[in-house]
């Protein structure tokens, strides 16, 4: 329990302890309180109730095969850290479909092995490819998987193999060998009339025709080991060549890749520019509408910037800018997002934040800006930063945010124009 729950509780007691109890007014602190968002304590019990549960209920059906373990580890990894599974549709319908799978069959009860049937089913579909209705029952059979009792339809297809008395024709294979048999047959014959002098005296001399026969299949040999060689040298080059333009693509994708990133960024100090910036305001704004997340803006108007940075010139303004971008980062969270609308207007994007952050974080750049005061090639320069902030309201869009940003650093300016100067020693920043 935080301590703002510990004290409204607190007022509550007192305030229905008095005589006569205030019922109407501790009823309105009650409302208040359960209308405040839950602390992080709250957050976290329900949290780690939720990973519980899914330890429990779904984690043991899901831990049986590598990729099932590897999914049931990323849904609670994100169950652990965010306490929500949104986002996570594609991991979520396969983890469903892996649960709601039905239990595989249990071979035990077959009266033999599954094995054995799918070898026989192979065998019938092997030994009967000259009948084409076994070979396509058999391959039907083989191809339906696991069953329970498989052996009814397999004895009915012994049967029908049984049944035909006929002698089987040759199977496909039977019949391209005794195909190349003929082939090699007819290629000795053709070669014995290309030299029929050397084959009728092949008929008194059989050892000098056998001689001949070799030297002309060694030198036809030699001839396709000598085409072979230029065809994988040929090979080779075109290897080499597709190595070399996918190490080319390689760089064009890099470029392209880099030059998209350049594109929405800001030439002097890498921010995202302003397009970069309406794309995820764009996103945001789609994310509060469908998932009713908060989030709010904050503007930082750098008065008068621009003039100096006429006369700071290109690497001055640059080696200011990023002095100033990282001052501002170190108050900053990772995921709040910073980018440079202009030339004198930076702007924060707060997801799932309310005002609140927002207006915390602003005025502690502009108390670190005023006692700042940056050094460059020993200039000292002082810059005059005015905030605005504003959460996301009901119809607002992100043109009308800014606009309201834009108005509050105006009024800001205006009340720091009315207050007294500090007269506290200024920190040296470095540029």
């Amino acid at each position: 329990m935080n301590a703002h729950t510990a004290r409204v509780l607190e007022r509550v007691l007192v305030l229905l302890g008095a005589k006569p109890p205030h019922l109407a007014t501790a009823r309105k602190q009650l409302d208040d309180l359960i209308a405040l968002p839950p602390c992080s304590e709250e957050t976290a019990t329900a949290r780690k109730a939720v990973v519980r549960l899914f330890d429990r209920l779904a984690l043991p059906v899901l831990e049986g095969h590598p990729e099932t373990r590897l999914v049931a580890e990323g849904l609670r990894e994100r169950l652990d850290q965010s306490g929500s599974l949104s986002g996570a549709k594609s991991p979520l319908e396969k983890a469903a479909g892996w649960i709601l799978r039905p239990p595989p069959v249990d071979e035990s009860r077959e009266a033999l092995p599954a094995t054995l049937s799918g070898r026989l089913l192979t065998a019938l579909r092997l030994h009967g490819e000259a009948l084409a209705e076994v070979a396509g029952e058999a391959s039907r059979l083989a191809e339906r998987g696991a069953v329970a009792d498989p052996w009814p339809e397999i004895e009915l297809l012994l049967r029908r193999v049984a049944a035909n008395r006929e002698p089987f024709p040759p199977t496909p294979l039977t019949r391209e060998r005794n195909m190349l048999r003929q082939a090699i047959g007819q290629g000795l014959e053709s070669l014995r009339a290309v030299h029929p002098s050397q084959s009728d005296e092949g008929e008194s001399q059989p050892g000098k025709q056998e001689r001949d026969l070799a030297a002309l299949l060694r030198q036809r040999g030699k001839e396709a080991r000598q085409r072979a060689r230029s065809l994988a040298a040929r090979m080779a080059d075109s290897k080499a060549m597709a190595e070399r333009l996918k190490s080319r693509l390689r760089q064009l994708e890099e470029a392209v890749g880099q030059a998209r990133i350049e594109g929405f960024m800001d030439p002097l100090t890498g921010l995202p520019d302003r397009f970069a910036f309406t794309a995820q305001l764009k996103r945001h704004l789609e994310r509060a509408v469908h998932l009713n997340e908060p989030f709010s803006l904050a503007l930082l108007h750098l008065h008068d910037f621009a003039p100096l940075a006429n006369k700071l010139g290109h690497e001055g303004e640059t080696r200011l800018l990023d002095a100033l971008v990282r001052e501002i980062r170190r108050h900053l969270r990772d995921e709040e997002y910073l980018a440079r609308l202009s030339i004198e207007r930076l702007v924060i994007l707060f997801p799932r934040s309310d005002q609140s952050r927002a207006e915390v974080a602003v005025r502690d750049i502009e108390e670190m800006v005023a006692r700042t005061q940056f050094l460059l090639d020993e200039r000292g320069i002082e810059l005059e930063v005015h905030c605005g902030s504003v959460a996301l309201g009901p119809g607002m869009n992100g043109q009308e945010m800014l606009e309201m940003t834009d108005r509050v650093a105006v009024v800001s300016r205006r009340e720091r124009t009315a207050r007294e100067p500090r007269v506290e020693p200024l920190r040296i920043c470095p540029c």
